[in-house]
């Protein structure tokens, strides 16, 4: 396990940093939280969820007080959940680096969606479920994006779960 931190943030007020150097391909750490199974059914409902993570179909992790409530969205993310629990450096994170994952990559709500304010050169300016990310977004988080998501972009993309790196170059438009 990787040593974290919570520190102030310039993406949003608080968040989570490297307390040491990370590798990519790195296990960070474990998200802790209990599992809680629910379904949103109005555009209400995220906002009461907002730190939640998805983690399958009416899956959710609520990490409470833990540091992970902090871990922030960037469009240009230095990590993933891997599984179901397992955060995952995507590229070396140096000490003192904020933790940064893809919200979308771990939500399939059609009811979510943010004004992205991440100010990276890749910020898609509003984010949504995964189904609405661009397949290089998808491929680059790949094969750390949780099961249960890969196979419902592949589905909404037309491809089956098997092969999912070789998805075709095609975007799914909202």
């Amino acid at each position: 396990m990787k040593k974290i931190k919570v520190l102030k943030s310039t993406l949003h007020g608080k968040g989570v940093f490297a307390g040491e150097d990370i590798r990519k391909g790195e296990r960070i750490q474990y998200i802790k939280g209990k599992n809680v199974k629910t379904v949103r059914k109005t555009k209400r409902s995220p906002k009461s969820m907002s730190t939640w993570f998805g983690v399958g179909r009416y899956v959710w992790i609520d990490p409470g007080q833990t540091p992970f409530r902090y871990l922030n969205h960037s469009c240009d993310s230095n990590a993933a959940v891997a599984g179901t629990k397992t955060l995952v450096a995507l590229r070396d994170i140096k000490e003192d680096q904020e933790i940064s994952i893809d919200y979308s990559m771990t939500d399939a709500d059609p009811h979510w969606g943010l004004r992205c304010q991440c100010r990276s050169k890749k910020c898609r300016k509003h984010i949504q479920a995964i189904y609405t990310v661009p397949e290089e977004v998808f491929q680059r988080h790949m094969p750390y994006v949780p099961r249960y998501f890969q196979r419902l972009y592949e589905r909404t993309h037309g491809r089956s779960s098997q092969g999912s790196r070789s998805l075709p170059k095609k975007q799914h438009a909202r």
